[in-house]
């Protein structure tokens, strides 16, 4: 099948262009590359010469005169009697309990006479004499029998009768004996009063050592000579230039969020910050040690715009510090301090805005750039 030419001619162009400017070769669709200088790897073997060992000096003590206050008598406390006041009262007592009187009413009695029956009437049959001119011989037939009452037999003695009984009435004197007396009772307690009797001090001034005498320790680096082996030689690498395409993340391109964080209007790095920068960036420059990145750092709007300048320049410049400290190259690292010049909401000066609202304008950005 025969192609028309509209299609395969833009297509060479497009690859003697890429050729020309030397471009990846066979690059991956959607990949990206950075364009980095090809670095010559050497190996230096140490010999060493004369040994490390350390060199020792005393360091004098260090003194510093404070002024101390000296407790020269104790605080106390005094103690002060208050007497009792009294007030006079009068009180009225019964010194005789009032009693009880009785009138007696004796007995009233009438001389006379009582009639006591000495012996009971009764009744009783009697015998009477025979009938004259009974003839019969049997005993009893003529026996004639009477039922005779008899009175009773009194005899009259003297008694005394009670024509009143005996009695009394019973009289109480309204009132007792009483008597007016008079006491003493307390107005006000007696109270202890307590007195502070405070402490007393004397200033002094003294020397007190703030470090005491030492012997410092400094290590004699030991001689070395090095003989340094190349491995790897640039003009071997076939470049035309010295510079070759490294295949990177297209992400780290941009602008990534370093999600570091510090005090208020401060530029020191925590400890947490430093745990974010090892890995996030740390690692990364290791592992690619061909890469260069830039820092960049921002700040909210409230300052001055001056201020927030120059401490977003000085937070970009400790991460900087810090990643040099780590044994990354400063030439691989660039920074920039932009204030609040690039808010990424409206909270800009006089804008009242939330705590949430102002962090999102202070960050720490970095990226990778190019050689």
């Amino acid at each position: 099948m025969r192609i028309p030419a509209f299609i395969w001619l833009p297509a060479f162009l497009v690859s003697v262009n890429l050729s020309a400017q030397n471009y990846p070769e066979n690059p991956e669709p959607g990949a990206c590359y950075i364009r980095c200088p090809i670095e010559e790897i050497k190996e230096v073997e140490k010999v060493v010469t004369t040994p490390a060992y350390m060199q020792y000096k005393v360091a004098p003590p260090v003194y510093k005169t404070v002024e101390e206050r000296v407790l020269v008598k104790e605080a106390s406390r005094r103690f002060e009697y208050v007497p009792a006041v009294y007030r006079e009262v009068s009180d009225t007592l019964l010194v005789d309990d009032p009693f009880s009187t009785y009138t007696l009413i004796p007995v009233k009695t009438l001389d006379t006479f009582d009639l006591f029956e000495i012996e009971p009437a009764y009744s009783r049959f009697e015998s009477h004499p025979l009938i004259d001119g009974c003839k019969s011989p049997v005993p009893g037939d003529c026996d004639v029998i009477c039922y005779v009452s008899h009175p009773a037999v009194t005899k009259k003695i003297p008694v005394k009768k009670i024509v009143s009984m005996p009695g009394y009435i019973r009289q109480r004197p309204p009132n007792g004996r009483y008597k007016v007396v008079k006491r003493q009772v307390i107005e006000t307690p007696a109270t202890v009063r307590e007195i502070e009797i405070p402490a007393e001090y004397v200033t002094i001034q003294k020397r007190v050592l703030v470090q005491d005498a030492a012997i410092d320790s400094v290590e004699v680096a030991p001689v070395v000579r090095e003989e340094v082996y190349l491995v790897r030689d640039r003009s071997n690498s076939g470049s035309t230039d010295g510079y070759e395409w490294r295949k990177i993340e297209c992400s780290l391109l941009d602008l990534n969020l370093l999600p570091i964080y510090y005090a208020l209007n401060s530029d020191i790095l925590t400890a947490r910050a430093k745990a974010v920068i090892d890995e996030k960036l740390l690692r990364l420059m290791l592992n690619r040690p061909e890469l260069r990145i830039e820092i960049n750092s921002h700040t909210d709007s409230r300052a001055s715009d001056a201020f927030n300048l120059e401490l977003s320049k000085r937070r970009a410049k400790g991460v900087v510090d810090y990643l040099v400290s780590r044994g990354i190259k400063r030439a691989r690292l660039e920074y920039h301090g932009y204030g609040e010049t690039q808010l990424v909401n409206h909270c800009g000066n006089g804008v009242n805005c939330s705590e949430a609202q102002h962090a999102e304008n202070r960050r720490t950005e970095f990226r990778v750039l190019p050689r």
